[in-house]
Formats: C-alpha cells, structure tokens, sequence
C-alpha cells in the first residue's frame, strides 16, 4: 500500500468510480411502456419480441378515443360535445373530375385579386341595379339608400 500522502488521497477521491447497477437518474418507474400512449395489439403480438398470442387477445381490438373527461372532484364523466368527431363528406353524386391531374396539364397563371376586383365581382352588380330602380340617389358626396342612410364617397 502506498502511504496516505496528501497527493494520493486527492488521487483516490478524483478517480472515476464506474457502477454495473442500473442507472437510477431517469424515470423511476417498473411500467416497460410509456403511460401517455395506449399499449396496442400490434406492440404486443406474438411476432414481435416480448409478444404473445395469450397478450394480444386480452387488448381490444380498436382503440377508442374518450368524447369527455372526468371531473376532478366528482369522479363524473363530462360529455364534450367538441370531442366527439365530426366528418364533413361532401356529396360527390354527378361529379365528373377525377382526382388525378396530369403534369401535362397547361399552367393557369393569374393576377391577384385587387379590392376592387373583389368590390366589381360581388357588390358593383347590385349596387347598379338599385340605382337604376331608384332605391338609391346621389347628393353631392353620399349615397341615399331607400331607407335615408347616407353613405359618403371618399376618392
């Protein structure tokens, strides 16, 4: 033994102490799956390691999710409305266009859409009819409608 020198017992405590027991500085718990995902048929058949036939009868065969939650205090189940799915199908019945498009097909270029734009496509056509009906007037700088509101016009 080497004498108990100031040099070797710093040299005892900085050496690295290696242990072969499991690391305990991670999640301590004996679950081999992680709670938060459901355990599936698939992760457990028998062609999978750790799998069985005997394990994978036990699990439901789909998985479905919950439309509510359980209410801290009460222990009662709350119905969610919003959790419950919902699948909006259009009719598709007379529809000709099949869902393949060909890279041959020819490039459609557009401009963008200006305000006015927009203002012609949706509001111009009805604005000149009731105009030419009558139901609306032009004084000075404001629009009348039929029933007395004035709009002004700012160029």
């Amino acid at each position: 033994m080497l004498p108990a020198t100031r040099a070797n017992i710093i040299l005892l405590l900085l050496k690295r102490n290696i242990s072969t027991s499991t690391c305990l500085c991670g999640a301590k718990t004996r679950k081999p799956w992680d709670e938060r995902f459901p355990v599936r048929k698939e992760d457990v058949s028998p062609d999978k390691r750790g799998g069985s036939r005997k394990m994978a009868q036990v699990l439901p065969e789909n998985i479905v999710a919950p439309t509510g939650v359980y209410h801290r205090v009460t222990k009662k189940y709350i119905h969610v409305p919003e959790m419950v799915p919902e699948f909006v199908v259009p009719d598709l019945t007379g529809f000709e266009l099949k869902p393949y498009v060909s890279y041959k097909a020819k490039e459609i270029t557009q401009l963008p859409l200006s305000p006015q734009d927009i203002f012609n496509t949706v509001y111009a056509e009805e604005i000149k009819s009731s105009f030419e009906k009558g139901e609306l007037k032009i004084d000075d700088n404001n629009i009348v409608l039929a029933d007395g509101k004035k709009i002004s016009i700012d160029q």
